[in-house]
């Protein structure tokens, strides 16, 4: 049973570093600190990675919006992958890295896409921003509660069949003009 917590646990906080690639970081080494990541590796409970995690997290949620598309994603799939490692490491070495960054960079791709839109909407870039980043905080809370991060997941899928649908729609009627 501890392993499929630690799964659920490391595919929630990877969808969580999609967000905002490193702020996730800080909330996988507070909790490992605490003792609820079942899987985790001995680096996840030193005391500076949870310093790192909010201070270099703090700063790269504040500039996310102003990065190219391909960085973000970028980004957002090596903190999948340290997230997803960290956690599972002790249980399943090296795939967490895979799936890290898969589930990362998905998530990544995904949100890059609404947070585009709603900057192009009028949203204030830095209050879209703070917004997400105070979002991958609460994911990543939430992905630390046993079996939430397998649901978190299955969300991600479906917003992203969501988006690529309504992308489809919108433009169905431009190929009457060929």
């Amino acid at each position: 049973m501890d392993n499929l917590v630690a799964i659920s646990q490391g595919f929630g906080l990877a969808v969580a570093c999609g967000l905002a690639a490193v702020l996730p970081l800080g909330v996988l080494a507070f909790a490992a600190l605490l003792g609820w990541l079942p899987g985790s590796v001995a680096l996840a409970v030193e005391t500076p990675v949870l310093v790192a995690g909010w201070a270099v997290g703090v700063v790269e949620a504040a500039s996310r919006a102003l990065l190219p598309i391909p960085v973000r994603i970028g980004l957002s799939g090596l903190g999948g992958a340290v997230a997803c490692e960290l956690t599972l490491g002790d249980i399943l070495p090296f795939v967490g890295l895979l799936l890290g960054t898969a589930i990362g960079s998905g998530t990544g791709w995904t949100t890059t896409r609404m947070v585009d839109r709603a900057i192009a909407s009028g949203g204030p870039r830095w209050g879209v921003s703070a917004l997400v980043a105070g979002a991958s905080v609460g994911v990543a809370a939430l992905a630390i509660i046993p079996m939430v991060g397998l649901i978190l997941v299955g969300v991600v899928i479906w917003i992203g069949m969501r988006s690529r649908k309504d992308d489809q729609g919108r433009y169905a009627g431009l190929r009457v003009l060929r």
